[in-house]
């Protein structure tokens, strides 16, 4: 679903300035390990600042995932906040001074009455949330053997495994005890 604003009356009065809120129960993080896990709340306040637009707000929701060790769902709050300067597409020309690629790096740029807003708030949370999905910071894991979550009591088995790369040497060590 894109996030999506009606600017028109904005870009047409200098000085102008219009607060938006959006709520969402369904958003497309395009990372297969992150879900909403309560509706996102986005507040946006645009600014005419002359040349640009001043886009300011913020997002809070919840995420689902799971554990990287365990498997386990985990749930991580997102707050974050996000600051952007929108150029106009036919204003770029204005900016020729500047070196290539160096108003793309300071602006975003848009092109119509209506600014999509999806990618601003993806970026901006994804920046927030950890790269490694924990349950907690001492997550014990799967064993490897049986899979059995670790976190919930050990399991049977013997993670004693000479690699069999290195077996002859164990082998050397029986033949020199005997």
């Amino acid at each position: 679903m894109a996030l999506e604003l009606d600017i028109s009356r904005i870009r047409s009065v200098k000085g102008s300035s219009e607060s938006y809120h959006l709520e969402v129960a369904e958003f497309d993080f395009m990372d297969d390990n992150w879900q909403l896990a309560k509706p996102l709340l986005v507040d946006v306040t645009i600014s005419h600042e002359g040349q640009f637009l001043g886009f300011r707000g913020n997002a809070n929701t919840a995420v689902k995932g799971n554990c990287s060790r365990c498997l386990e769902p985990v749930v991580v709050p997102v707050e974050c906040s996000f600051a952007e300067q929108l150029l106009y597409a036919k204003d770029v020309s204005l900016f020729s001074h500047l070196a290539v690629g160096e108003v793309e790096e300071k602006y975003f740029i848009y092109d119509n009455d209506t600014l999509d807003i999806t990618d601003i708030i993806r970026e901006s949370i994804l920046a927030v949330l950890p790269p490694k999905i924990l349950c907690k910071d001492d997550c014990r894991g799967l064993c490897p053997k049986c899979g059995k979550n670790l976190n919930q009591g050990q399991c049977d088995c013997d993670l004693h495994e000479v690699d069999p790369r290195l077996a002859i040497l164990a082998k050397l060590k029986e033949a020199e005890e005997v």
